[in-house]
């Protein structure tokens, strides 16, 4: 075939493809509609120094739970099944820059072979070795043998960009693998706070379910002065044991929570149980005085899983070119060089023992156009779900932070209100105490003060854990510190 027949044949196949190759509708960023500019119904800081722009050591100013959170992304499993993740995609991202190179082969081997008397070869062989016009050197031995060492390569010339999408889309899955595992820490520290508050909020409540108890039993000791006296009968005595064996009821129930909660602490670090250095609930230093939230679209450069979302469409954006790229013919190129021989001194460096080839070829689809077709619609279709998630992801992390602050910012109202009511049952708790002694109240007056104002503390302490609890998750969804 001449070299006109072959451009023609090669005009005729693209001008084929071109016409029946289907269309490719890249989704791009600008098409997908924006979040709002704005918080809406939010009451928050000016945009200075927000805190999605705050790394976690700054943000957690107590070196306690920072020892803590250094541990956990240090052992936790679940994050380093994710490092090992992004390792794999770093991988696959070096092959797909390798794949536009041409594949390079050494080759080294022998072979010994009998042909058979009354076979075409060994005829053949026979006859030739009889030649008179084959010198001595070049006569075939029996058995034959055959060494040969040399390079071989294949090229597949990148005419439609394949291989050069292949290599953007490895890098999109890459940066995605790494948004995750940006992600999976940001959960991490976000648990490990929220367990270490929860610890902190328990310790809290025995303290002040010890103290509430002790001064129960100083009631119980003094109804039983005054039922001996004749002032109190045993009705009040039994009420007033009644509540003191409810406030050690609470006491078993609170202490049992604090021992889970240290031991799924210790889950969180991947480590096994040990003692957990910590603040007081008094100590802690995390609530912002405003909250500085930042812009909306901040969210779009700042939250993990918002950006992994848009490099995965990124990804399934390539998927679709590349799958489009099935519809066209494959040019390879093909070769090899070295030595052959049947003979091994006559192997290495004898020009008379070098081999080599060159060649290439194109392969087009005829009969696999529909399959060909139906993997095209399947990246298409997969185009769309990765456009849906990306666009959910903004919309759930857009409503997360809206939601969050009305939780902190209502929690603090809450609070505001549950410490003046802590304070009147503190209050109530002494003047039922002084009145009862005096004979100007009776034991269900003690009884109610004495467990309104220790219900009152613990719903003080639980919120005050809810708020701290929720500043770190509003913390989280706001991206956690990675820029």
């Amino acid at each position: 075939m001449n070299k006109n027949s072959y451009q023609y044949i090669v005009y005729i196949t693209l001008v084929i493809s071109s016409l029946t190759a289907c269309k490719v509708q890249k989704t791009s960023l600008e098409d997908i509609k924006a979040p709002p500019t704005t918080y809406h119904g939010a009451q928050v800081g000016e945009d200075s120094m927000n805190l999605a722009m705050t790394q976690w050591q700054a943000f957690f100013d107590d070196e306690h739970l920072n020892a803590l959170i250094e541990r956990g992304l240090e052992n936790n499993q679940d994050v380093a099944k994710t490092l090992a993740n992004i390792r794999i995609s770093r991988a696959a991202l070096k092959r797909a820059k390798l794949g536009q190179l041409p594949e390079l082969n050494l080759t080294a081997g022998s072979s010994v072979r009998k042909f058979g008397d009354y076979t075409m070869d060994g005829v053949g062989n026979d006859d030739t070795n009889r030649s008179s016009t084959v010198p001595d050197d070049k006569k075939i031995p029996t058995p034959y043998t055959d060494f040969m060492i040399g390079a071989e390569f294949n090229w597949e010339l990148d005419v439609w960009g394949k291989l050069n999408m292949r290599k953007k889309q490895a890098l999109s899955e890459y940066m995605a693998s790494v948004e995750m595992g940006n992600l999976s820490r940001t959960w991490l520290i976000a648990e490990i706070a929220k367990n270490y508050y929860n610890i902190i909020g328990l310790d809290e409540e025995i303290e002040t379910l010890l103290a509430s108890i002790s001064f129960q039993e100083q009631a119980f000791e003094l109804g039983k002065s005054l039922k001996n006296a004749g002032k109190e009968s045993q009705l009040s005595i039994d009420q007033f044991e009644a509540l003191m064996l409810n406030s050690k009821g609470i006491l078993v129930k609170k202490r049992r929570e604090l021992k889970q909660a240290e031991l799924n602490l210790s889950y969180l670090l991947g480590t096994y149980p040990e003692n957990i250095q910590r603040q007081s609930l008094s100590e802690v230093n995390v609530l912002p005085p405003a909250l500085e939230l930042g812009l909306p679209s901040t969210l779009l450069t700042m939250r993990p899983d918002i950006r992994a979302a848009e490099q995965t469409l990124q990804a399934n954006n390539l998927e679709v070119g590349i799958a489009r790229t099935a519809f066209f013919p494959t040019f390879n190129l093909h070769g090899m060089a070295g030595y052959n021989a049947f003979e091994f001194s006559k192997l290495f460096l004898n020009p008379a023992s070098m081999v080599y080839q060159l060649g290439g070829g194109l392969v087009a689809p005829v009969f696999n156009r529909s399959s060909i077709k139906a993997t095209f619609e399947t990246a298409k279709a997969r185009q769309k779900v990765a456009l849906y998630d990306y666009e959910q992801t903004v919309l759930g992390g857009y409503l997360e932070v809206l939601g969050l602050v009305n939780e902190y910012q209502t929690l603090k109202e809450e609070l505001t209100l549950k410490t003046d009511e802590v304070l009147l049952q503190r209050r109530s708790v002494d003047n039922a105490n002084t009145m009862f002694k005096i004979g100007y109240a009776d034991y269900l007056d003690m009884i109610n003060s004495q467990s309104n104002s220790l219900a009152s503390e613990l719903d003080y302490i639980e919120l005050k854990i809810q708020q701290l609890q929720s500043v770190v998750t509003l913390y989280r969804a706001l991206g956690g510190g990675w820029q």
